[in-house]
C-alpha cells in the first residue's frame, strides 16, 4: 500500500528508521558521557562545552530524535489508514527537521563522541529532510568547538560595574 502525501510511506518507513537509530545512538553517547562521571551540578554552566552544557546538549539531541520518531508515527498512521487529509501540514513540517540538533551540538564538548556522529550522519544520509536542517547537522559535525553559551553572554557592562561600586567604601 503506497499513497502520496507529499511523500510516499516507504520514505516515511525509511525516515523513522534512520531516527529510531539515530536516538538510540545519542542516547548512547548520553549514557557514555554520564559514565565519565559529566554532573549537571557543577560551576561550569556558563562554559560552551563544559559538563553541564554537554549533557544538556547529548539530552537535547536524544530527547528531540524521539518526540520527532512520534510525530512521523502520527503521520504514518494517518496515511496508511487513509486519512492523511485530516493532518495535512503535517509532512511538510517533518520534513523541515526537528529541534534538538543544531541548538544540542552547539552546547556539547568537541570532539563528539562516535555514537553521536554516527547518528547524525544516518540523519544526513536518509532522503527525507530538507537542505535547510541538514545544513544544520552539517555545522554540527564540522563545529571544531562547542559555541553556546556565548561567554559574552555572562560579562558585566562596565556601567552596570561602576554602579554596583556607589556607595561602596574601600
Amino acid at each position: 500500500m503506497k499513497r502520496e502525501i507529499g511523500m510516499d510511506i516507504d520514505q516515511l518507513v525509511t525516515a523513522m528508521q534512520a531516527v529510531d537509530e539515530a536516538g538510540r545512538l545519542f542516547e548512547e553517547a548520553l549514557a557514555a558521557y554520564e559514565s565519565r562521571g559529566l554532573k549537571r551540578t557543577s560551576d561550569d554552566f556558563k562554559v560552551a562545552g563544559g559538563s553541564v552544557q554537554t549533557l544538556q546538549g547529548a539530552e537535547e539531541m536524544a530527547l528531540g530524535t524521539r518526540k520527532f520518531l512520534a510525530e512521523l508515527a502520527l503521520i504514518l498512521g494517518y496515511a496508511t489508514a487513509g486519512i492523511e487529509d485530516r493532518v495535512p501540514a503535517r509532512p511538510a513540517v517533518a520534513r523541515a527537521g526537528f529541534t534538538g540538533i543544531s541548538g544540542g551540538g552547539a552546547r556539547m564538548a568537541r570532539p563528539l563522541l562516535d555514537p553521536t556522529l554516527r547518528g547524525l550522519r544516518l540523519l544526513l544520509d536518509v532522503d527525507f529532510f530538507e537542505p535547510a536542517f541538514k545544513t544544520e547537522i552539517e555545522e554540527v559535525i564540522r563545529a571544531e568547538k562547542a559555541t553556546y553559551p556565548d561567554p559574552a553572554t555572562f560579562r558585566i557592562r562596565a556601567s552596570a560595574d561602576a554602579a554596583a561600586s556607589v556607595g561602596r567604601t574601600r
